[in-house]
């Protein structure tokens, strides 16, 4: 199980870097709808983060019992 978040972890942690890294620099000229792409790919790096955090946890836990 553990794996499984890392490998979605990882995967959605790049996809979100690489899709706001495109836009990033050109914020200011962006409109409503083009600051929202970049809002949500904000969004998905974080989720990412996220799951790779859980993971850790969780090999942490896994330790500690045996």
């Amino acid at each position: 199980m553990r794996k499984i978040i890392v490998v979605l972890g990882s995967i959605i942690t790049l996809i979100g870097i690489y899709q706001t890294s495109k836009y990033l620099f050109d914020y200011n000229q962006l409109t409503q709808y083009g600051k929202g792409y970049i809002l949500g790919s904000v969004f998905l790096t974080i989720i990412g983060i996220v799951f790779l955090i859980v993971a850790l946890k969780i090999k942490k836990r896994t330790n500690k019992t045996h």
